[in-house]
């Protein structure tokens, strides 16, 4: 049984575990705090969630799903691989002013965007940029309830944010791989000495 626990748990990817771990400290400081009836509480509230969102993620799905195919890889490649450097950057960073509703919607989009060849930089911009920019968060909750000053101005401070972050993104990954094959080369150097001595 814990040998069929283990091969499914190797199966999963790294964010799955750490969301389930993360359930499971959630589940377990519940329990600690307030006993079952905390715990059943959260659990009604994650079923309300789920009940309110689940036609939209599946939709999200779906429309990510058709954008992939949609939309050849090529295309994708030349505006936002990895080869597209600061262009790809910005294009990136304002597609996100036009992407539609909430997360189960625009993640989906971006997924699928990535998944089919986009680079690094370009996709961290347009994550930064669905945050910062998009439109109908603007128009539709801010400038209601803030009126119109406070929000155009955050708003045009915000255009020069995401490219800045989507080239800080890319740099902060190229290092990471930099340090990284330096250790495997460190590594594979190391074994070739010890068979040469052996």
């Amino acid at each position: 049984m814990l040998t069929k626990i283990i091969k499914v748990i190797r199966k999963q990817d790294n964010s799955l575990l750490l969301l389930g771990a993360l359930v499971f400290i959630a589940v377990v400081i519940a329990l600690a705090q307030g006993g079952w009836q905390l715990t059943f509480d959260g659990l009604r509230q994650a079923v309300q969630l789920a009940d309110m969102v689940w036609l939209r993620l599946i939709l999200g799905f779906i429309l990510g799903g058709l954008i992939r195919v949609l939309i050849p890889s090529a295309l994708i490649a030349k505006w936002l691989g990895h080869t597209s450097g600061i262009k790809g950057i910005l294009i990136g960073s304002y597609i996100g002013i036009i992407l539609p509703g909430g997360p189960w919607v625009n993640l989906p989009i971006i997924a699928s965007i990535y998944h089919a060849g986009a680079g690094i930089g370009p996709v961290i911009a347009l994550l930064t940029g669905r945050v910062l920019l998009g439109i109908q968060v603007l128009v539709v909750w801010q400038i209601p309830f803030l009126g119109v000053e406070i929000p155009l101005a955050k708003y045009i401070t915000c255009l020069i944010v995401p490219p800045l972050v989507g080239l800080a993104g890319a740099a902060v990954l190229r290092i990471r791989d930099l340090q990284s094959r330096k250790r495997n080369e460190g590594t594979n150097n190391t074994d070739k000495t010890g068979q040469q001595l052996g």
